[in-house]
């Protein structure tokens, strides 16, 4: 599997942004990693991660947030 995290800028917007990615469902899962820290990660297959990034570009212009690295 392939993940990647990201942080909103506003944490308030967590199932704001599960839901939009949810409409593709297909591509990814995407679980709440730290609810206080606005951290989501996207679980996708390695086949479609580049098209899960793809949409993650998309959602930057309705949600603002950033990819950062696992948390530890």
């Amino acid at each position: 599997m392939s993940t990647i995290y990201v942080r909103l800028a506003d944490s308030s917007d967590t199932v704001y942004f599960q839901a939009l990615f949810g409409t593709y469902s297909h591509l990814a899962w995407v679980r709440t990693e730290d609810p206080e820290k606005g951290i989501t990660k996207v679980i996708s297959t390695p086949d479609l991660v580049d098209e899960a990034r793809r949409v993650l570009g998309y959602l930057k212009e309705e949600i603002e947030f950033e990819e950062v690295p696992p948390p530890e």
